[in-house]
């Protein structure tokens, strides 16, 4: 038993901010993607599964990989302030909404590295990690803008002589340009390199 006056350690509280500090810290000191669960509470000073508890009791806080090499275990790809930082959440699938309510991402087709045009489409589920299908170019906006006649399906083409490839979607044109714009909607387009 201790004696009077002896400090007794009992469990600390973990922050979120000093676990994103950790695992960032461990990720690049390692050169990985990644900080192990079992790495992370020892640096924190915790146990393994006291770190485990907390990351239990706020799932949407941390995107969690299994690691086979060069050690197995659980590991820490992202840790999150909240749950609106989360891709995986439904939180931030509502910022992002939010965000994007009045804005249309336009996409460039490009020809060995030549601007060819500008077009919009739909967002497609498929491969979508961040699901932009359901924030960024949803079907209901892209109708919208068909219905409102700012938009339409046109034919175009790409290419060179011999390689000439035709193409059908919905062309950005400077009229639909204008259109679009005086509807209330902000064009996005893709970065210049």
């Amino acid at each position: 038993m201790p004696g009077l006056g002896t400090p007794v350690r009992g469990p600390r509280r973990l922050e979120i901010s000093e676990v994103i500090r950790i695992v960032n810290l461990i990720k690049k000191v390692n050169c990985q993607n990644y900080a192990l669960i079992t790495e992370t509470a020892s640096e924190l000073g915790e146990k393994k599964t006291s770190l485990m508890q907390f990351i239990e009791d706020n799932p949407k806080l941390f995107a969690l990989i299994e690691v086979e090499k060069p050690k197995k275990g659980l590991a820490i790809k992202f840790a999150y302030d909240s749950a609106e930082q989360n891709p995986a959440t439904d939180e931030w699938i509502e910022v992002k909404k939010e965000e994007w309510k009045n804005k249309i991402k336009v996409s460039e087709m490009t020809y060995y590295g030549c601007h060819e045009f500008y077009y919009l489409a739909v967002d497609e589920p498929k491969n979508n990690s961040l699901r932009e299908h359901l924030w960024r170019n949803t079907p209901e906006k892209i109708k919208t803008l068909l219905d409102a006649g700012a938009i339409k399906m046109q034919k175009s083409g790409y290419g060179g002589l011999s390689d000439y490839y035709s193409w059908e979607g919905l062309l950005l044109t400077k009229e639909s340009e204008n259109l679009i714009k005086e509807l209330g909607w902000e064009l996005v387009y893709p970065p210049k390199e």
